[in-house]
């Protein structure tokens, strides 16, 4: 009989065996002793408070690197912040009070009376504000560039202080921002603003004719209009008197800088000064570097001109020192060089891939051959790389998902201002609600015949984009050529959320010119993180932060006369891969203030961080549910109040950044739209969707008779297999055709009332539209010859 053996007394034998610590002990030869308690001499209330102490003591030294405008770790002193002196309206003085700003701080009066207008100034800020003692001694470059859109935003790309200038007179008739001010304020706040803090100034003359009473009422007025467009916590200050000077400057010198995402990770330089030497074309632009800083391994960027290569960089003594003992830069009295390109052979500068005519050409064999040679294998397929254009590999480092019409458009989408001349505009080319039919020309005054084609076309964008909104996608079946040869470039989808759709089917010429990312999100961050490692790698830490002359080469004498005078040059850089062209993705929300009909594949300006370009968007609907296989529905036109994601063939931009779309007007460029960068995808699905209707002409129960979808019985067996919706919800098919008027009979998923209307969805896919000036680009560039 079998039984359990007792083990207790195996137990009590083993207790403290190998398993235990006590063996540890013996082979050691010590005893383990009791566990001693530590009792330190303070409470646990007092080590609490010390490590809270700890970090506030952290905590307000990184506020205060920050408030002086440093993002570095090491001792090198911050470069002055920069301040942008905006003005929003007319009666605004920027250039006045940058003079007082200046006086403030010490500077020389003569020096500041024959300071010119929009010229940055850099000045050290007077003892009472600095701070207390140990908090360093912060700098300020004002600048105040004229009442123009596009300057204002280059300026304030670099901008650490936006410091918005109104002018003492307000009423309700009569508001602290004018017309051109609420525009600049729009497109500021749509690009991103930084620290922000409001002055009103309007000059002597203006400040010393108001009377006492007048003067409170108005600044009343102001108060309100600046909480209500700048919000209630932006600091507001009268800069009428050399003590409300004083306050202002104060509060400039302890404002903290706001971080900017989508600059953050790259070097830039607003040049205070530039030399151009046109035998060599070489660009020199002297500044403080900023942000991680600038390296000879890679291309920049100069904004509205185009990308170029540093020839070398070159120290210079600080002009606005800290102190006259201090050295910046190294020896801080003379310029030497730290960075030169040896060669233009280590820089890429390929924008497109090359173009290879025989990269999709395949061969069959002869019958001869194939007698020859019975065995003969049947030849390879076109590899999917050659197909597609060029794949930029993904870091072997680093692990990341990936992020997920060349031809014409149809007839019906067919451009309608093809052939009209392009005028100048003139005042009495206008229409009853006083648009300006001539506001989109450029040319000489119009004649009556042009401004007529103007205001037809102008009328029929207006009607097909409300016909696009009241019946969206519907199309009507053409009556002189069959429908099967009308639409043989569309498909039925049996669900257009989940259905299958191949993206390297039937590519155009120019998706093999384009390039490719394997792992997009992951590529960005290891360039990124590439970029930041050159530039630290010479120098103990590169020449962030100091000042320095860029010497950019390759730039012709065009840049200069394109520069407006009184705005400065902004240089950033590009990284690796960022001067490819691929498919540009963006999401965009309309901006209510337009009101004008924006069509697809339409010609805007674009602002996509630092860069500025000219592209043609092609708009289209985000899917509102995941799926494996994402289609983004393309849309014709770009409705009032509507978010859309736009794509067009542009140089590669990694995210984060902001983009801004105007358009051209008589009143000058008009932001239209704004948004971010979603990334790059040569692979995503823009589907374009084309509905034919049919109305019932007998129902009973679920079948009936459709007319007036199509005209002919070959029409109505060539769409046969296509399936079929109701608006009222019901799905069917086409079973058979009727007569010889493309009459056809059709049965449905539930009974068929007499007023539905019966709907075909057909499908194919829409590409952005061929535009090589967006990467400086001759415009009747084909894909061969790009």
């Amino acid at each position: 009989m079998f039984h359990h053996r007792s083990s207790a007394g195996e137990k009590k034998a083993h207790k403290g065996s190998s398993s235990g610590g006590g063996s540890a002990s013996r082979r050691t030869g010590e005893s383990r002793g009791p566990v001693k308690k530590v009792v330190s001499g303070q409470s646990k209330q007092d080590r609490l408070n010390a490590m809270k102490q700890m970090r506030d003591n952290k905590k307000e030294e990184l506020l205060l690197r920050k408030r002086l405008g440093a993002d570095r770790d090491d001792d090198r002193s911050a470069p002055p912040k920069v301040v942008a002196l905006i003005p929003f309206h007319t009666q605004a003085d920027t250039l006045s009070l940058k003079r007082q700003i200046l006086l403030a701080c010490g500077a020389n009066a003569e020096a500041v009376a024959a300071l010119p207008p929009h010229q940055p100034a850099a000045a050290l800020l007077p003892p009472f504000a600095q701070g207390g003692p140990g908090n360093g001694k912060p700098r300020v470059l004002l600048v105040d560039p004229p009442r123009d859109l596009m300057a204002v935003l280059d300026v304030c790309k670099c901008a650490d202080i936006v410091l918005a200038v109104v002018g003492p007179h307000a009423s309700l008739e009569e508001p602290a921002f004018d017309d051109h001010g609420y525009r600049l304020l729009t497109a500021l706040k749509a690009q991103g603003l930084p620290s922000l803090i409001a002055a009103v100034h309007g000059g002597d003359d203006a400040m010393a004719m108001m009377s006492q009473k007048k003067a409170m009422d108005s600044r009343k007025f102001v108060t309100r209009y600046i909480a209500s467009e700048l919000g209630a916590e932006t600091k507001l200050f009268h800069a009428g008197t050399q003590e409300e000077v004083k306050s202002l400057v104060r509060s400039l010198g302890g404002a903290t800088p706001k971080e900017i995402s989508w600059r953050s990770d790259r070097g830039y330089l607003m040049a205070q000064e530039y030399e151009y030497s046109s035998a060599e074309g070489v660009l020199c632009l002297k500044g403080y570097v900023r942000g991680p800083g600038l390296s000879c391994k890679h291309l920049v960027h100069l904004t509205g001109h185009g990308d170029y290569a540093i020839q070398k960089i070159v120290v210079l003594p600080d002009p606005c020192p800290i102190s006259a003992n201090r050295k910046e830069g190294g020896d801080g009295q003379t310029a030497r060089i730290v960075d030169t390109l040896p060669s233009m052979d280590v820089l890429d500068t390929a924008r497109l891939r090359p173009y290879d005519p025989t990269a999709a050409e395949q061969t069959w064999p002869t019958a001869e051959e194939l007698g020859e040679d019975a065995q003969m294998m049947p030849p390879p397929k076109v590899p999917a790389n050659k197909r597609r254009g060029g794949i930029v590999p993904a870091p072997n480092r680093e692990e990341g998902d990936d992020d997920e019409d060349a031809e014409e458009d149809d007839n019906m989408d067919a451009d309608s201002d093809e052939g009209t001349p392009s005028v100048a505009p003139s005042g009495a080319a206008e229409t009853d609600d006083g648009w300006d039919v001539s506001s989109n020309m450029t040319m000489e005054v119009p004649s009556a015949e042009v401004v007529a084609a103007e205001r037809k076309r102008r009328m029929e964008m207006l009607e097909r984009s409300k016909e696009d909104m009241e019946f969206p996608d519907e199309v009507d079946t053409p009556l002189d050529i069959p429908a099967s040869q009308r639409f043989a470039r569309y498909r039925g989808l049996k669900s257009f959320r989940t259905s299958a759709w191949d993206p390297y089917e039937d590519l155009p010429l120019e998706y093999s010119r384009i390039w490719e990312f394997e792992a997009f999100a992951s590529t960005g961050r290891a360039f990124k993180a590439q970029y930041a490692e050159d530039c630290y790698s010479f120098e103990n830490g590169g020449v962030s932060t100091w000042y320095c002359a860029i010497f950019v080469a390759g730039v012709p004498p065009s840049v200069l006369e394109q520069q407006p005078r009184s705005v400065p040059f902004i240089l950033s850089n590009i990284f690796p891969c960022e001067q490819k062209v691929s498919i540009l993705h963006t999401t965009l929300t309309r901006h209510k203030e337009y009101t004008e009909p924006i069509k697809s594949k339409q010609e805007l300006h674009i602002h996509c961080g630092f860069r500025r370009l000219n592209a043609r968007l092609t708009f289209s609907e985000p899917p509102k549910k995941s799926s494996s296989c994402k289609k983004y529905r393309f849309m014709r036109f770009f409705h009032q109040e509507t978010t859309a994601c736009a794509s067009f063939y542009a140089p590669v931009v990694f995210p984060p950044s902001r983009v801004l779309a105007f358009t051209e007007t008589s009143m000058g460029p008009e932001l239209v739209a704004s948004g971010a960068v979603d990334g790059v995808d040569p692979k995503r699905l823009i589907i374009k969707r084309i509905s034919l209707t049919g109305y019932p002409f007998r129902t009973h129960k679920a079948k009936g008779v459709v007319r007036f979808m199509f005209f002919s019985p070959a029409d109505v067996r060539w769409f046969k297999p296509v399936e079929l919706t109701t608006k009222k919800g019901l799905r069917g098919h086409i079973t058979d055709s009727v007569g010889t008027h493309g009459y056809m009979k059709c049965r449905f998923s539930n009974h068929i009332k007499q007023d539905d209307t019966v709907i075909m969805n057909l499908y194919k896919r829409a590409y952005p539209k061929w535009y090589p000036p967006a990467w400086g680009g001759a415009a009747d560039a084909t894909a061969e010859t790009a």
